[in-house]
Formats: C-alpha cells, structure tokens, sequence
C-alpha cells in the first residue's frame, strides 16, 4: 500500500453517529493497588485519563465520553464505519480496550501496552521487554514483528513523551473498568503490516530536528521557541499530517498543506456504509500552513485557538476571546459555524491551553505557507450545529472522575 493512501485509514463520520471523548478532569482521589500488590501513581492514571480522552480514543473504540455506555469496549456493531474499517481487501475492527482479561487488555502488561504505541507491535504476539531498537531484527525488535493494523495512529503517538505513553497504559490498565466485550478478529496480510507501515517507520522516529525544509525559523521575538516546539510535538503527535498532508512527518513532501487528491477525501453521511444513501456531504483538509490566500495566513492566532477549543470555524468567526461554549450564551455566536465533523476538535478542546496556543503558534510562525488551494467543504444549513448537541459530543468540561465507567475511590 503506499503510504499516502493510509490518510483514508482514518475513520470517517456519519451524520447523527459522530462520537468524539471529552474532558479533562479537575480531581483525582485514588484507584486501586494492582494484582501485584504495587500502588499505582494516582497523578500518572490521571494524565493517562486526559490524553485519552484528548487523542480521541472513543471515536473509534467506544463511548461519548468517559460517563457514556461503551466506554472503550471496542466493536459493537451498533456504529458501522466508525468502529470497523476497510483496508485494502482486510476487514479490521476497533479493539476492547478496557482491562477485561479474556476479551480485552487484562492480559497484558504495562510494558506491553508501551510496546504498542510506541512502537506499533501487537502486544498479544510480542513479550513483555523492554524493546531497544526501532528497527527489525536489531537489538531485540522481532525480526518479524506482528504490527497493530494501520487504522491505530501509532505511528504519531509514539512521538510523546515515555511518561505519557506510561501514563496510558496505567489509565487503561487500572482506571477503566473491564467488560466483557469480544470483538472479532481482525484480518490483515502474511507480513503482519510491515509493508505498510515500513515508508512511515523508516526514519521517521525520532522527529526530524526543527526546521525541516518545510518549516521556518520564526522572526526574533515573534514566538517563544520552547513553545513553538511543544505546538510542533502535539501536532506531530495528535496525527495531523494524517489528514492535512505529511502523515507524522515534517520533512515529507505536502506536511499540512491540505487535501491535494481523492485520497483525502472524507464522505459524511448515511453515505459511509452505503454509497448510493443520501444525504451524502464531502468535506477536505484545510491548508494549514500560514499561506494567506489558501492557508491559515490571514487568521489570528485566537481565531485558531476558538478553532480547536470551540469548534468555529475562524472564516466566520471574530478575533475575540469566547466567554461561553453554549450558542447563544455570552459571545458565542447564536448560530456557529462549525468545522466538519471530520475535524476532532471535540477531543482536542481538552488540552491545556497552554498546549491549544503552542499548536496555533508553530502553524502560524513555524511552517513555511504553501499556495495549496483546497475546495470548500459540503455543510448541511445548520453548519453542523445539529452534530454538536451535548448529548453527541459530550460535556465539557468532562464528568469528574470516576464515572461509572471507571474506577476510583
């Protein structure tokens, strides 16, 4: 497969099933010891919980937000194309990813679950050791590794932080309760995804150092480095090259220049599990760089954060500081114009600001602009407004923890 036909391996939405996770949470106050008798860091299953919830976890393995039926259970059937997908001539499904020990994650260990994001391997056919190489067949990598199918974005998560992939699997392993949910067995190919995966992990981790060709160095004084670099890492790391260009890699040829083929269109609508159903909206990446005329260039860097925080589109949205989330409410516009549901700013809008403003710096002063024109986006009359109801996207802020998903004392 090459590699820019894996941008369609991301799931596409349908009106009135558009899961997106939520939150997070202002208190923690204890979970359990595990089996072993070690106290688990109640901070660290914390930040596990948030980053979940942040990376859009749900929208594909289950639940609205972390109070919601099917909280990471995995497969159902009940969401068809949001938790099983195509690849190629292979059918895969969205894992259980609660701590189940027959039909989800009980099995495993920490290390296990480490193993798989960071560097992709299934932790059902790979042991629990510390892996020291990236590469097949060096250090003690598998010679022939079994890799998680490409609907999981690894290969962009594993460029956080080893205490946030940590943190994961500590919030996986002990702060979400099990249920018994078995989810069929994907298919994929005799080499397991290597072929696949090997254009995205041949030199593509660690991040190339900044500025690749398609990055700049800020004007002195335009930007604080230290958080022009920590937008680049969530950028990297929340996957969108996936979708705007680049795939989880700055030095690759159209890094967030928006949708230049078919391959980057995103079908919403009853249209997604049938081709023929209507309504049927067609929406593409947007430009991300600061080119003025097709980018991001001629937006504020508030407008960007009311983008990622709010979901409103900055075209149609003013360089104000929002004072509520509710329509109507404060300044919030009485009828928003949202981004396509495409867009997972429902997740994304529980980052810390801190981390909302560094994305909006690095696209506005650390990417060279590209004159890339990408076609308008279809739009129902209300401009998604309908898809955008608490009761689809969740609350925010999020339900405090635990919920009854989850475990906490």
């Amino acid at each position: 497969m090459h590699r820019s036909s894996i941008r369609w391996l991301r799931p596409t939405l349908t009106v009135g099933a558009i899961g997106m996770a939520v939150g997070v949470v202002a208190a923690f106050t204890g979970v359990p010891a595990p089996g072993d008798g070690r106290q688990v860091d109640q901070a660290m299953v914390l930040r596990g919980r948030q980053l979940v919830i942040e990376h859009d976890c749900a929208g594909c393995h289950g639940g609205v937000d972390p109070a919601s039926d099917g909280w990471l259970t995995g497969y159902t059937g009940k969401m068809p194309g949001l938790q099983d997908f195509q690849v190629g001539p292979f059918h895969t499904y969205a894992r259980n990813l609660t701590p189940d020990p027959v039909t989800g994650l009980g099995r495993f260990s920490e290390r296990q679950i480490f193993n798989a994001l960071r560097y992709g391997l299934r932790p059902g056919d790979t042991p629990d050791v510390e892996i020291t190489s990236g590469t097949p067949g060096e250090g003690n990598f598998p010679e022939h590794p079994s890799y998680l199918a490409p609907p999981m974005p690894w290969s962009a998560w594993r460029n956080m932080p080893d205490e946030d992939l940590t943190a994961i699997a500590a919030y996986l392993k002990h702060g979400v309760k099990p249920v018994r949910n078995r989810v069929p067995d994907s298919e994929g190919p005799p080499d397991f995804w290597a072929s696949t995966w090997a254009p995205l992990t041949d030199g593509a981790y660690p991040a190339p150092q900044f500025p690749t060709a398609n990055e700049t160095m800020p004007a002195k004084g335009a930007v604080d480095m230290p958080t022009l670099l920590r937008g680049r890492q969530v950028v990297i790391s929340h996957a969108c090259g996936e979708c705007h260009g680049g795939m989880d890699n700055a030095a690759a040829e159209g890094w967030l220049a928006g949708a230049t083929g078919p391959d980057q269109e995103f079908p919403i609508g009853p249209c997604v599990a049938d081709s023929t159903a209507t309504p049927c909206f067609h929406t593409w990446p947007r430009n991300l760089t600061p080119d003025v005329a097709n980018g991001i260039g001629g937006f504020s860097e508030r407008q960007i954060f009311n983008a990622l925080r709010f979901g409103l589109s900055p075209r149609k949205t003013p360089d104000v500081e929002i004072t509520s989330s509710t329509p109507g409410q404060g300044n919030f516009p009485a009828h928003p114009t949202y981004l396509a549901p495409s867009m997972p700013w429902r997740a994304w809008r529980h980052m810390p600001d801190a981390d909302l403003w560094a994305v909006a710096a690095y696209l506005k002063y650390g990417v060279k602009p590209v004159g890339n024109h990408v076609a308008d986006s279809d739009a129902p009359p209300d401009s998604w407004a309908s898809e955008n109801t608490v009761e689809k996207i969740g609350t925010y802020p999020p339900p405090p923890f635990p919920t009854a998903h989850e475990v906490g004392g």
